[in-house]
């Protein structure tokens, strides 16, 4: 019997040869994620403060925080640490996430209290807090905090070259309690509550008295007394404004109240 040269080849023999490769091929790729990996590189701590400092002047606040991070934790010891510490608070300020700026500002301070960049640090956070205060028809407590930080730093750091700007901030920061105080005041003057209206226009006056809140509160604590028909006293004050802001923008309703009030104390005699 003859062979047949043209018969089909048996497909089982045919396809054994690639099963094994292909398991073959499996097992190496597995031997290969298995094996040991290539160690991270650590750098070391001047280093690992340079790159934290390139990503800092290059505006890359997120890869500064965390380069800054690695610095703070694994070299508390190293000579520049609160540089570093300072830079970490500044780059979350940058970022506008201003509790973790004052959180890490304040590590300074109480980590490094005598730092060269402690004064520096006392700012920010006081900076921090007033950037966090809402509008004036809001509650101030970052506010007052901004207030209480800048008259520490001015009293804790009488030659530090940022008096200016912080003296600076306190004007405006106490601006914002006033226009608060006084906005209180207008309103409760606005509902007709005129005795809560006076405990706050008065305040303005006694706490406030050099923003230029002060004017607009002394001109309404004589429309107070004007609308509680103590006409003597709202006379006494604003002739005293008068006296005081003879330019201001209320004046000429403070003339006109002037003579509204002459007419009717006369007509009381």
């Amino acid at each position: 019997m003859k062979t047949n040269i043209f018969r089909k080849p048996n497909m089982k023999t045919k396809t054994f040869p690639l099963a094994c490769l292909q398991i073959t091929l499996l097992s190496f790729l597995l031997s290969l994620s298995c094996g040991p990996k290539t160690p991270k590189l650590v750098l070391d701590a001047e280093d690992q403060y340079a790159l934290a400092r390139r990503e800092f002047d290059d505006g890359n606040w997120d890869k500064a925080v965390v380069e800054l991070q690695k610095v703070v934790f694994n070299y508390p010891g190293a000579a520049f640490i609160d540089s570093a510490q300072y830079l970490l608070g500044m780059a979350y300020f940058n970022q506008e996430e201003y509790p973790s700026a004052i959180l890490e500002l304040n590590k300074l301070l109480v980590s490094y209290p005598t730092s060269r960049l402690a004064d520096d640090a006392a700012f920010m956070v006081a900076k921090s807090d007033l950037e966090m205060s809402p509008g004036a028809e809001l509650g101030q407590e970052n506010t007052q905090k901004a207030v209480d930080g800048l008259r520490n730093f001015l009293d804790d750091y009488p030659e530090s070259d940022r008096r200016d700007d912080a003296a600076e901030l306190l004007t405006k920061a106490r601006g914002k309690l006033a226009e608060k105080t006084y906005k209180n005041g207008y309103l409760y003057y606005r509902l007709g509550h005129y005795e809560s209206a006076l405990i706050y226009l008065e305040k303005v006056l006694n706490d406030y008295h050099d923003t230029g809140w002060a004017k607009d509160a002394q001109f309404q604590i004589a429309e107070v007394h004007f609308k509680e028909e103590k006409y003597d006293q709202a006379r006494e004050k604003f002739e005293k404004f008068l006296q005081d802001f003879p330019d201001h923008k209320l004046a000429e309703k403070a003339r006109k109240r002037l003579e509204k009030l002459e007419n009717k104390l006369s007509v009381q005699k």
